[in-house]
């Protein structure tokens, strides 16, 4: 029945939600997912969105209008491409008018964005509603990490001109693939190419599965999982990513700018598994090198380059795997500005970065 608010189903969320802002943690509300446009209608959706902003406006949090917003229903798919088409002309200015709404009823200015199907200005027919992009790129393990590159690089390059972060990408362990060493690759290179934030995600959390009661199959008739949270939450990538964010937060991280000319040999649209670059000129650089560019380190030709004349920095081998730290010592550039990462300890990714 969404013919009216039933308060008292947001009692513990209530707890949930001053429970994280208690912990320095600005939440992200998702006020429900795209496909209930079609089951309780927009009227229904705004009445929800103003419950929401008067619950938790005065928080410091994130709204999202929903998640995947322009999706149907697993069981409600259009008849032709001429249904498809007008499903989405019919959503996108739904969900433009829905973000309209939650921004007139919030009084504090919170940031509105939409979890999309893939971008997320493409969920409304009025970008300029957002204020910042998420990003759905994939959840296909290997195969997926350039095209999460892709699809940043795409974004950052559009107008209009937004903050933009990957939102869901290769939850670990989903599909029985996409482990740990996936989540570095995505959270340095995401990072360093420009992205204002990254989502970590495991399988078995998002499904809220127990290990006595799994969620089991999806509408389509297949579960994506059967991993109860209990175990969910200790799989190896979501330290390594916490390790990640504490060493990248040394750094004023907002302040970089991408500089994939600082590294050789360094990624490109025809390969994303080679080097990345970002920092502040004359301050920091930090460089991921990925598993796959172990080799060019181990054979003297990884140099990192432009090194200013005159200015030293102090070099940090960062292993993303398990925190521990290499002090490289005082680096400078030789007569062509280039500095050669001297060979690694271990074959794997490692971060580098420069300091000054």
């Amino acid at each position: 029945d969404f013919s009216q608010i039933n308060p008292a189903y947001f009692d513990m969320a209530d707890l949930r939600v001053a429970h994280m802002v208690q912990s320095g943690i600005a939440p992200c509300i998702v006020g429900e997912w795209g496909f209930f446009l079609g089951f309780a209608g927009q009227s229904a959706l705004e009445r929800h969105w103003r419950n929401l902003v008067a619950r938790w406006g005065a928080y410091p949090v994130v709204w999202c209008a929903a998640g995947e917003a322009t999706m149907n229903y697993y069981l409600n798919r259009p008849k032709d491409e001429a249904d498809a088409r007008q499903r989405l002309a019919k959503a996108q200015a739904a969900w433009s008018e829905i973000i309209r709404g939650i921004r007139a009823a919030d009084a504090f200015g919170n940031p509105i964005t939409i979890h999309p199907t893939q971008y997320g200005r493409e969920q409304v027919d009025d970008p300029k509603v957002l204020d910042l992009e998420m990003l759905q790129t994939g959840h296909s393990g290997y195969t997926t990490l350039s095209a999460n590159i892709n699809s940043l690089s795409n974004a950052l390059s559009r107008d209009p001109v937004m903050p933009v972060f990957v939102s869901e990408v290769n939850y670990e362990g989903i599909i029985e693939s996409s482990r740990e060493e996936i989540q570095r690759f995505l959270f340095w290179s995401s990072m360093l190419t420009g992205a204002c934030g990254h989502t970590y995600g495991a399988n078995g959390i998002w499904q809220v599965n127990t290990r006595a009661k799994p969620y089991g199959p999806s509408p389509h008739g297949t579960a994506w999982g059967d991993l109860g949270w209990e175990d969910a939450y200790q799989l190896p990538g979501s330290g390594q990513l916490g390790l990640a964010k504490r060493f990248l937060e040394r750094f004023p991280w907002w302040q970089f700018e991408t500089h994939l000319e600082w590294v050789e040999p360094h990624q490109t649209p025809e390969n994303r598994l080679a080097c990345y670059a970002a920092g502040i000129p004359g301050q920091v650089r930090v460089i991921f090198v990925p598993a796959d560019q172990i080799w060019a380190a181990w054979s003297g030709k990884l140099a990192i380059k432009g090194l200013e004349p005159g200015v030293s920095y102090r070099a940090t081998l960062f292993n993303p795997k398990t925190g521990k730290e290499q002090d490289l010592g005082s680096v400078s550039g030789d007569e062509n500005g280039d500095w050669f990462v001297p060979k690694p300890p271990i074959f794997q990714d490692y971060v580098i970065a420069l300091a000054r």
